[in-house]
């Protein structure tokens, strides 16, 4: 995806604690930075539709923060069919990132669904991202993602 910011004064990393993924089984990352600031997450599913998984979560420097994080156990994301590629991208900003209003959120009627599903495709939400960060001054921001290899469910082929 080439998200990566070349003229950021930090780092972040981006992993996943397994792979491969497996349909319907709870995705595990690892996410840090070496700044203080906010971490945003999102995915791409497999389908190409795209969501948020973290928004603004504050990280101190060189912290480790875990999806979903131990404190909400609620927060969990679990891909669904079909398999194929999923792609996790981590961007963190010196302050909070506002990129996405209500219209932009597909499932806000859906009561307490911590991760949001945009009405946006894969390529429109990265377009958009893309956007908003060359508005930003180079040093306040960093990004990071990988793209996983998702299995249909253990016991099938």
């Amino acid at each position: 995806l080439r998200l990566a910011n070349p003229k950021a004064t930090f780092a972040v990393a981006l992993r996943a604690e397994r792979e491969p993924l497996r349909v319907g089984d709870p995705v595990q990352l690892s996410l840090r930075a070496t700044t203080d600031g906010y971490l945003n997450l999102y995915f791409i599913d497999s389908s190409g539709n795209a969501g948020q998984l973290l928004t603004n979560y504050p990280v101190q420097a060189n912290e480790i923060v875990f999806f979903p994080p131990a404190a909400n156990k609620k927060l969990a994301y679990a891909p669904t069919a079909p398999p194929g590629v999923e792609t996790f991208i981590l961007v963190t900003t010196h302050r909070p990132l506002n990129l996405f209003g209500r219209r932009d959120i597909k499932n806000l009627k859906r009561p307490r669904t911590p991760v949001a599903e945009f009405n946006l495709t894969g390529p429109q939400f990265v377009n958009r991202l893309r956007g908003a960060m060359r508005q930003w001054p180079s040093q306040a921001w960093n990004a990071d993602s990988i793209r996983l290899p998702l299995l249909p469910p253990a016991g099938r082929s």
